[in-house]
């Protein structure tokens, strides 16, 4: 049996992907994130490290991808943590961080650690397949 904390992670992590990303609601990032919330992924070095800069990395994907979704494949779930390996998809249909619409559909792989304290997420850490999404959209080899 589940501690009732570890369920309450995990249904904060399904709207972490589902609601926030998956949907575009924006005001859920004050809700689920901690004021002192830090991402510590490498890939957005330029953005925010805080709740302001996931409201930007949300505004971005949903333009780029407006028909984004995150599949959660594995979950694994402690009383401050949250593993989860999920798959994101759309279709590039508007401008990637400088990169112009090119119509093709993405499937690529993320494994993220969200800490957790007090019902909210304080803590990220993402690595994504990053030469995959680039391959999918043609702007590599």
């Amino acid at each position: 049996m589940k501690l009732p904390s570890v369920v309450r992670n995990e249904d904060l992590i399904r709207r972490y992907f589902d609601e926030l990303f998956g949907r575009g609601r924006l005001e859920l990032v004050e809700e689920l994130l901690a004021e002192d919330y830090v991402n510590h992924s490498p890939g957005s070095p330029d953005l925010p490290r805080g709740r302001d800069g996931v409201a930007i990395v949300v505004r971005a994907l949903r333009e780029a991808f407006p028909d984004l979704r995150y599949a959660i494949e594995d979950m694994v779930a402690t009383e401050d943590a949250v593993a989860v390996r999920t798959t994101l998809t759309g279709t590039h249909q508007g401008d990637f961080f400088g990169l112009a619409p090119t119509g093709r559909a993405v499937r690529v792989q993320q494994m993220t650690i969200e800490r957790i304290r007090g019902g909210r997420i304080v803590g990220h850490h993402r690595v994504t397949d990053e030469l995959t999404l680039m391959r999918q959209l043609g702007a590599c080899e």
